[in-house]
């Protein structure tokens, strides 16, 4: 009996950790080095398990990471790829847009077009970011928020 318990423990954990820790980007490993529109892969783990659910996130490149929490203080730029849906029971047992497995760095060494886009950068740090709305059996005002955000190495091949 304890030899199956044992066994049934170990494959859950090892399945745990197959499918990662909700809240966290798997791909792109941090400090990947990315070239100027070069894709990369890209996979996040939902907040998706017992008694949690995932809505939606939104994922970005930003080239600055946060400095403060206060409002005039917080801002970065950056790239919008889009917003996206995983599977998970109850909250979205059919999702209509999934991320897809890859996704395009934009290529920075190009003005971007529109008003205050003309910034160029190489051998720099950004952050790929993924916000993500979800929510648990604990219950709160609105959706839960969470960020993570993973390194990655643009246009070089180590961050200055």
């Amino acid at each position: 009996m304890f030899a199956v318990l044992s066994i049934f423990l170990l494959a859950l954990v090892s399945l745990a950790f197959a499918q990662g820790t909700p809240g966290t980007i798997s791909e792109p490993a941090p400090y990947t080095v990315v070239a100027p529109g070069g894709v990369f892969n890209f996979s996040y783990n939902v907040h998706a398990d017992y008694c949690k659910s995932s809505y939606a996130f939104a994922v970005y490149v930003v080239t600055e990471s946060p400095v403060s929490m206060s409002p005039a203080d917080q801002f970065m730029s950056g790239y919008y790829f889009g917003r996206y849906e995983a599977e998970n029971y109850p909250a979205v047992p059919y999702p209509q847009n999934p991320a897809p497995p890859n996704l395009t760095m934009p290529n920075f060494d190009l003005p971007q077009g529109g008003f205050g886009g003309g910034n160029e950068a190489s051998n720099s740090t950004f952050w790929v970011m993924v916000l993500e709305e979800w929510d648990d059996c604990e219950g709160t005002i609105g959706r839960k928020i969470a960020m993570a955000a993973n390194p990655v190495i643009y246009n070089a091949t180590t961050s200055s």
